[in-house]
């Protein structure tokens, strides 16, 4: 497990230390830097597999960078061997990653990494994932993609391989069948959702359908909603890491496309992959995953296994503060700006109330 990430001089900040648990929730204000979090997270990955001496910075963050010198911190308060730094302790063993601009390629990093990186496999879900295709990729490596793209043909491959998934996690005991309790999830989070699943290795797509009580035939899934199609990648990447050991699950925007009771079951799930021994680090802007994860881990008695981060802008600088969760899942910190927004709206509700009756 990843147990700690400090980040030097990279992007805004200057320098941030962070401790990190088996659910990390990152939250706050936009472009704060939450995202930076998981990047740092990203391009450490991606240089830790990288076999030459420099890693591609928009490969590996799996997005157009520009150019190196938008990862580098404007406000610069340490001089180190390089241009930006993180280091990341994996439980008893911290790796340093130092980096250079390199002056001859644009995209390309120069890097000194100290130390070997522990067996450790990172999946990362991105919030610009998936939505509805009247198809989907198949035949790719057995890794989710950064968009969850092939997360139908893993459900196809997992059943194919015989996957199960652990009882911890199984909402139905009686089989741990991979797309079966895929599908109890997707019902415990959205309610009332079937499918089913067919891969075409020729043409490498796989073609899924859903359905429900009310449908008479099922249905492709350009007919449904976003709020599916982006679900079912992150319920089939939680329950494939749950048959893989010693994973960090990063997922942006879980709530994206979700009814707020949806949100909340969805923070219930998260709560329960971490629960069954996956790391999960997420980026949010939706109170409803908070509420659901710290409801579930107070039921389970876990919440000292949540770590909840605020991040916020203050004049020039971005400010982190970590927000406790006691055992009975009630939050002992309150920052304002903390999802306050609907206690702002209603005084100016009230307000307006007030003075409609004073005329």
């Amino acid at each position: 497990m990843i147990k700690s990430i400090e980040i030097k001089n990279f992007k805004c900040f200057d320098k941030l230390e962070l401790s990190l648990s088996k659910l990390t929730i990152l939250a706050g204000a936009n472009a704060s830097g939450k995202s930076t979090v998981m990047q740092a997270l990203l391009l450490a990955k991606a240089t830790a597999r990288e076999k030459g001496d420099s890693v591609d910075a928009s490969e590996a963050l799996g997005v157009a960078v520009g150019g190196p010198k938008a990862l580098i911190s404007q406000n610069r308060t340490e001089v180190l061997e390089g241009d930006f730094q993180f280091n990341i302790q994996w439980d008893e063993t911290v790796v340093a990653f130092t980096y250079k601009i390199d002056k001859l390629i644009s995209l390309k990093l120069a890097y000194d990494q100290s130390g070997s990186v522990p067996d450790n496999q990172l999946v990362y879900l991105n919030a610009e994932r998936m939505g509805p295709r009247i198809s989907y990729p198949a035949g790719i490596d057995e890794e989710i993609l950064y968009n969850g793209a092939n997360a139908a043909f893993l459900i196809d491959r997992a059943d194919m391989q015989k996957r199960k998934v652990p009882r911890c996690l199984a909402l139905e005991k009686e089989t741990l069948n991979f797309s079966t309790q895929v599908e109890n999830w997707m019902n415990a989070i959205l309610g009332d959702i079937n499918f089913s699943i067919t891969t075409d290795y020729i043409k490498a797509i796989t073609d899924i359908r859903y359905g429900n009580e009310v449908a008479e035939e099922p249905v492709l899934p350009t007919m449904t909603g976003f709020g599916i199609s982006y679900i079912l990648s992150i319920v089939t990447a939680g329950l494939w890491c749950s048959s893989l050991n010693n994973v960090s699950l990063l997922i942006e925007n879980p709530e994206a496309h979700l009814h707020p009771a949806a949100q909340s079951r969805m923070g219930k799930f998260l709560e329960c992959l971490a629960d069954a021994g996956i790391q999960v680090i997420v980026e949010t802007h939706s109170e409803h995953i908070i509420d659901g994860a710290r409801i579930q881990a107070a039921l389970m008695k876990q919440t000292d296994d949540i770590r909840i981060y605020f991040f916020s802008k203050e004049k020039e600088s971005i400010h982190v503060e970590k927000i406790d969760v006691d055992e009975n899942g009630e939050l002992l910190e309150w920052p304002k700006g903390f999802f306050d927004q609907k206690s702002q709206d209603l005084r100016d509700l009230f307000q307006i109330r007030r003075e409609h009756a004073s005329h």
